[in-house]
């Protein structure tokens, strides 16, 4: 298992996407103690993100074709 954050660390960059030409996006996690991401909390991020990727790709196919 890995180790938790440092104390001066309770936070972790976890994805930084563009969503955009003009902007991106990025994803932070945090704990209380300054553990890593579990194996759920990935798997639920990965959907998250392919969800909103769908999204984002459905609008700008809209706007393209407008």
């Amino acid at each position: 298992m890995p180790e938790p954050l440092p104390e001066q660390q309770k936070t972790q960059l976890v994805v930084r996407s563009p969503v955009s030409t003009e902007g991106f996006i990025s994803i932070y996690f945090s704990s209380p103690e300054g553990r890593l991401m579990s194996e759920e909390e990935w798997w639920n991020l990965r959907q998250l993100i392919e969800l909103a990727n769908k999204v984002c790709v459905r609008q700008e196919s809209k706007a393209q074709s407008a």
